[in-house]
């Protein structure tokens, strides 16, 4: 399975946290930071994060790596 390179970032895919729970970006399946993530690196087995960076999803997108960029 492919991913993302080790040293490209992840996103979690959550803009922030609410009383009611997490609030989630709206562009998250369509972003390689969130499925590298949630999904490909795991499938990649890469087991763990340590010293892999992952940040909280950002309301305007900046950090977005479309799918269609990198496949």
């Amino acid at each position: 399975m492919k991913t993302l390179p080790l040293e490209y970032s992840r996103c979690s895919g959550r803009t922030g946290f609410t009383i009611d729970g997490p609030q989630w970006c709206e562009h998250k399946d369509t972003c390689q930071r969130y499925l590298a993530f949630s999904e490909w690196d795991a499938k990649a087995n890469i087991p763990h994060y340590g010293g892999m960076s992952v940040f909280m999803a950002l309301k305007d997108c900046r950090h977005k790596i479309d799918v269609e960029e990198m496949s």
